[in-house]
């Protein structure tokens, strides 16, 4: 009897303790994939987007002085670490490296602060001597914040020459952005993403404000042309009212004889074009004009006369 009461309370406790060290290594691996660990936003983004993937991710990395090391994405295959990414994340809105008058100074104290300091470099070793790493495969990745087309090839080329890939947070934004579904994410950054992707972006009229306000004019500029690029956007103008388009127009500021080029060349075809005469003759105001020409001829625009003709 007593054989038995011990046998039973030897298999309870060893139920008790595969079943903590499950939960540990649960936490563990939720920490590590999701970030339970506090990690600023644009990491947890980044982290996020690596797992998605495919990469294994070691995040919230803190060096013996607590400084952030960054994150390591490894994909393995089989036993062996396939690629081995370092990657730095450094996201200002209000600061950007764009801003600086000395690029390569600043660029060289990025790849310092990041990835050269000896605490990091002994905080990743340390991460990742559990795993058969090859640090002939090591990339260095460097996430930056927004930069503008004028300098982007500049500061691609400095850092590359400095043996470090650069990605841009919008563009890894937008991939997250984009391939979110509708199920719940228990990351609490993710979940914020989904519900302004589902929510608000949905929403035209909010969206709309939310381009008048946050992009400069020239944005707003590239952002009409990159829609107007599109065949799904062209096709809308069809529903567009006439007075909406003629404010179209008359803002764009186009020649009348461009618009009648356009006109000629991309609107009209040879049975549209009678029926616009037609209608043109029949306007009020068109046709005071027309019969003002016939009667007196059309006034040529006057030419700017060389000074050198005066005298």
């Amino acid at each position: 009897m007593q054989n038995n009461l011990l046998v039973y309370l030897n298999l309870t406790i060893y139920s008790i303790y595969i079943e903590t060290k499950n939960n540990i290594n649960h936490y563990c691996y939720n920490a590590t994939i999701y970030g339970v660990a506090n990690m600023s936003s644009e990491k947890e983004i980044v982290n996020f987007w690596y797992n998605k993937k495919g990469y294994f991710t070691i995040n919230n990395i803190k060096t013996t002085n607590n400084r952030d090391a960054g994150l390591l994405a490894l994909r393995f295959e089989n036993d062996n670490v396939e690629e081995f990414n370092h990657i730095g994340v450094s996201c200002s809105i209000t600061n950007n490296i764009n801003e600086t008058t000395d690029l390569k100074k600043s660029i060289s104290n990025v790849i310092k602060n990041k990835f050269e300091d000896t605490g990091i470099q002994e905080a990743i070793n340390q991460n990742i001597k559990q795993f058969n790493v090859n640090k002939a495969k090591l990339r260095r990745i460097i996430v930056i914040g927004a930069v503008p087309k004028s300098r982007k090839k500049e500061i691609v080329d400095e850092f590359n020459n400095k043996l470090v890939e650069v990605i841009e947070i919008e563009n890894i934004l937008f991939n997250v952005m984009n391939d979110l579904d509708t199920k719940y994410y228990q990351n609490d950054i993710v979940r914020s993403l989904q519900l302004v992707k589902f929510f608000l972006l949905s929403q035209p009229e909010k969206l709309g404000e939310i381009i008048a306000s946050s992009l400069s004019q020239t944005s707003r500029k590239e952002l009409i042309s990159n829609m107007l690029e599109k065949k799904e956007v062209i096709k809308e103008f069809r529903m567009t009212n006439k007075d909406r388009l003629g404010d179209i127009i008359k803002s764009s500021k186009i020649k009348p004889n461009d618009l009648v080029d356009i006109l000629d060349k991309t609107v009209l075809t040879s049975r549209s074009r009678k029926g616009f005469v037609e209608n043109v003759v029949k306007n009020e105001k068109m046709k005071s004009i027309l019969d003002d020409a016939m009667e007196n001829g059309f006034k040529e625009e006057r030419k700017e006369i060389p000074l050198n003709e005066f005298f």
